[in-house]
């Protein structure tokens, strides 16, 4: 086909040749600025009909063309020889841009058409502008006909003239590229045109844009947070939100299933949702960038944020952000103040909606009134799911809840470790023991989405770096697996200059977590995966590992007795910090043992002892002095068990334990009081043990043996005869073993001594004890009033004290006292509290003594339901006790039962015939109902 551009020159050349020396004329040439003002006129008509022309032919940029010429045919209106060069190259760039090569017969003809109609035109205007003035102003309404006809013709040829459905877009950009390299960068901008159709901006050639990611597979116990929080984003005044907390707490997960959810969909279009992956921009510039890219807005220049924001504002659309681990822009850089304010400039337009993750405690910039949502832990019903959706073959039980408790039940943990599982077919015994062994590591190793490089990259921010405290504080709280309060931080760090400063800067990078409350005493605290992490690798330097075991051993020795006017406030420091110091201290072996270790061992053993007894920790100090072998402190870890063992109702395990000790002390010298004192408990206790053994093992002279060890305690403890406190407990031994041998004016001699130095002393925890021995010596002789006066003063002290055990026992006797007066509900009162102190500690023939006097109790009060869950229980707690005592009260719970049965058939008070528990019983005769 004949290149158009060429023949159609050439026709015009030509035209316009010819055209200039014929004239049409009418007889009159006085009107030629009328008739120049009537062709400007159809000159107009004839530029809108090209911008139609335009709209039809979908030529690229081919609209710029047209508009440029309709504008300067609007403005320009001198002549209309120049209306009609300006026609003339308009026409010529439309016939050049069509393509000569391959293109169809039917469009080759009908491209033809549209040539000659447009030669026509310029023909038509040339005869128009040759007429002369006398002509256009007599037949004006000719002329508009001829110029009206014109443009017709072209609407008329514009019809039937379909280029959009024949020319493709691929092939006319490429013909234009080979043949014209002017227009380049045009082409540029249609190519991105293209490429964006459909979209509502167009992106940046320089940064790589990506795709939002779908919501993960595994996803369990989060449903209330995606209603609350697509709740908040429906609300423009609400849709501020930021979801903060530990790395691997599954944050984005999260806001990914709130961008899928039906709420988010039906209020943001498709195309109005962007993701925002802030985990590279380290600094604002890089920030604008990757907004700039995900939000698909060109500009000239990506330093400002203006193009942005003006494109955002121009349409009144809701869109939705999703700024992801935006803490790395937040705390990467140096300039978080511009960081705030991008920030700030996208919450200032209302229909611009912002849902941010971040690593950390708190939402970024205080500018914005964010709606905070803390991300915690999954619940363990979620993460026992999430762990069997991924390793199906798992043994379900306590094993498994125990390994996720001790991964804290951390979304990302369990896939890891779930996938551990899979893989190794281990059961959650064997990954419990090799978490124990190795820590994060154990499941870092082969991925990009480790635990091990989720918290390093919290621990190397750079303003964790800031605070040269910070660090030291991060190492110090991952050995302390309970956390601290506050005020004991200065405790635990005493050299650090700003707790709060440091842990300011901690909880910002979520290495660091804190209650709710006063930060003095709220509790401050690592999770366990941070704790595992740091405790492997040497990240804890030795010199912080020594001094907080120094400061441990130091914390635990100063530890007052129940007799100390301190002892009640300890027991509640002690309380909150027993988990870090059991822990410590069970990190004691020969190869590392610091001064005073062993003592703190001990100490703490025997605290234990006072509020919860356990074997675990003073036996770990038995064999740490055994190995060591310090003879005096095996001796004082014997004792200390023997008690223990007393205390949980191992009487023949605990006997042992005390002669082991007690031949110590007979095989070497006992130079120092504190030896001494040693071997009078030793032998105080184990003539207590000696007489809770069953009375089988009961032989001909026991009872005189046992005066004999009861008189060496004495001796032993009231060696010194200046020191009047252990003289007085000299005089306690020997007053319970006189109580327990039925000596009773005797015992309440020798108790009633004991008392004068007692309280002389100041001393709660031993005058309750002797008031108490005293009212059950006085209860056993059947005098009741004298036993009531006694267990309330017992109870008076005890409570002053804080010691359980002998508010336990205050509170028994006190209550079997109200019983025998027929004082049923001040006994059911002082009942509860005994058995909910009991339970605390742990005391299983505390809890069965409590559970029959409840038994008794509400039999007094016809109660048969709660008579026989009471008696139950006890029977129950006393078949664990393997003494006499415990066989008899044993006996005496069965048989309860039986009669409360018959009574209940035969319509009978429920007391009549009841066995009374041990602690009503008299000497000669048993209670008997007045």
């Amino acid at each position: 086909m004949p290149h158009f551009f060429s023949r159609f020159s050439r026709r015009l050349r030509s035209q316009s040749s010819i055209a200039g020396p014929q004239t049409r004329t009418t007889g009159n040439d006085h009107a030629t600025p009328t008739a120049e003002a009537y062709m400007m006129s159809a000159g107009k008509q004839l530029a809108a009909t090209l911008d139609n022309l335009a709209s039809v032919i979908p030529v690229p940029f081919l609209a710029e063309f047209v508009k440029v010429a309709i504008a300067d045919a609007t403005v320009i209106e001198e002549s209309v020889k120049s209306l009609q060069k300006r026609v003339h190259r308009l026409a010529l760039t439309i016939i050049d841009l069509v393509p000569n090569d391959d293109v169809s017969a039917d469009l080759q003809g009908r491209i033809k058409d549209l040539h000659r109609t447009l030669d026509d035109i310029v023909k038509d205007l040339a005869d128009l502008k040759q007429q002369s003035r006398f002509l256009l102003i007599f037949f004006r309404g000719i002329n508009k006909e001829r110029v009206n006809s014109c443009i017709d013709r072209v609407n008329v040829a514009l019809e039937q003239f379909h280029v959009a459905h024949e020319i493709r877009a691929e092939e006319l950009l490429h013909r234009i590229t080979s043949h014209y390299s002017a227009v380049t960068k045009q082409l540029e901008k249609i190519e991105q045109t293209v490429n964006d159709i459909n979209k509502p901006h167009a992106a940046p050639s320089t940064v790589t844009r990506h795709d939002m990611p779908t919501k993960r597979k595994i996803f369990y116990g989060r449903e209330s947070f995606i209603d609350d929080i697509t709740s908040l984003l429906t609300n423009e005044a609400a849709s501020r939100v930021c979801i903060t907390g530990p790395g691997g707490m599954g944050k984005t997960s999260l806001a990914l299933a709130v961008m899928e959810s039906a709420v988010v969909n039906r209020i943001f279009r498709k195309e109005y949702q962007f993701w925002v992956p802030c985990v590279e921009a380290k600094s604002a510039d890089l920030l604008r960038r990757i907004l700039y890219t995900q939000l698909r807005i060109t500009a000239e220049s990506y330093d400002t944020l203006e193009p942005l924001i003006r494109e955002l504002d121009a349409s009144k659309d809701r869109r939705i952000l999703l700024l992801d681990n935006f803490e790395t822009a937040w705390l990467s850089g140096q300039d978080q103040d511009k960081v705030g304010d991008i920030l700030a400039r996208l919450a200032k337009l209302p229909h611009i909606t912002l849902l941010v993750t971040m690593t950390s405690a708190f939402p970024p910039t205080d500018d914005i009134e964010w709606q905070h949502r803390g991300l915690p832990s999954l619940d363990l019903a979620a993460a026992r799911a999430s762990f069997q959706r991924i390793y199906p073959g798992v043994t379900d039980g306590p094993k498994l809840d125990e390994l996720l408790d001790t991964i804290d039940r951390i979304p990302l943990a369990i896939v890891l470790m779930a996938n551990v599982g899979k893989h190794s077919q281990a059961s959650p015994e064997y990954l419990l023991e090799q978490w124990h062994k190795a820590g994060t590591a154990m499941i870092s190793r082969g991925s990009s989405q480790s635990m091990d490089r989720t918290i390093s990259m919290s621990v190397n921010r750079p303003v964790v770096a800031s605070n040269s405290e910070a660090s030291t504080l991060l190492a110090i709280l991952s050995m302390l697996p309970a956390g601290t309060t506050g005020s004991n931080l200065s405790w635990w760090a005493p050299s650090l200059s700003s707790h709060i400063a440091a842990i300011e800067v901690l909880r910002t990078t979520a290495l660091v977590e804190q209650e709710d409350g006063d930060f003095e005493t709220s509790r401050i605290f690592v999770r366990p995966t941070i704790q595992a992490y740091m405790a492997q690798q040497d990240r804890i330097s030795e010199a912080i590992r020594e001094q907080v075991h120094r400061a441990c051993y130091r914390y635990v020795v100063a530890y007052a007795g129940p007799d100390d006017a301190k002892f009640k406030d300890k027991l509640v420091a002690f309380r909150s910090e027993q988990t870090n110091i059991q822990g410590l201290l069970m990190q004691v072996s020969v190869r590392n043992i610091l001064p005073r270790a062993l003592d703190a061992l001990i100490e703490f053993s025997f605290y234990q002892l006072h509020t919860k007894p356990s074997t675990v920790l003073i036996s770990h100090a038995l064999d740490v002095a055994s190995e060591a072998e310090n003879y005096p402190y095996v001796a004082a870890a014997q004792i200390c068990l023997g008690k223990t063992l007393h205390r949980l109702d191992r009487y023949e395990e605990a006997r042992q334990h005390f002669e082991e000790a007690r031949r110590y002390y007979k095989s070497f010298e006992l130079r120092h009081q504190s030896d001494r004192i040693r071997a009078g408990i030793c032998s105080m206790s184990y003539a207590d043990t000696w007489a809770r053994i069953s009375d089988e093992t009961q032989e001909i002279g026991d009872k005189e043996r046992r005066r004999e060890v009861a008189l060496e305690a004495k001796a032993h403890l009231s060696f010194d005869a200046s020191n009047k406190y252990q003289v007085a407990r000299g005089l306690l031994a020997y007053g319970r073993f006189l109580h327990w041998t039925e000596e009773s004016e005797e015992a309440l001699m020798t108790l009633q001594s004991a008392i004068v130095i007692f309280m002389e002393l100041d001393c709660p925890a031993s005058t309750a004890e002797c008031f108490a021995y005293i009212a059950r010596t006085h209860a056993w002789r059947g005098r009741q009033e004298d036993a009531g006066s006694a267990a309330e003063r017992a109870l008076s002290y005890a409570e002053r004290s804080g010691f359980l055990q002998i508010i336990d026992q205050s509170l028994r006797l006190f209550a079997a006292n109200q019983m025998w007066f027929e004082r049923y509900d001040e006994a059911f009162e002082l009942i509860t509290r005994a058995l909910a102190t009991t339970q605390a500690m742990g005391y299983p023939l505390g809890i069965a003594h409590n559970l029959e006097l409840l038994g008794f109790n509400r039999a007094a009060k016809q109660d048969i339901a709660g008579s026989r869950v009471a008696y139950e229980g006890a029977l129950a707690q006393f078949k664990n006790i393997a003494s006499h005592e415990g066989k008899r009260s044993q006996a005496r719970c069965a048989a309860n039962l039986e009669t409360i049965d018959w009574n209940r058939r035969k319509s009978d008070d429920l007391r009549l015939g009841l066995k009374a528990p041990e602690l009503m019983a008299t000497k000669g005769r048993d209670w008997e109902h007045s």
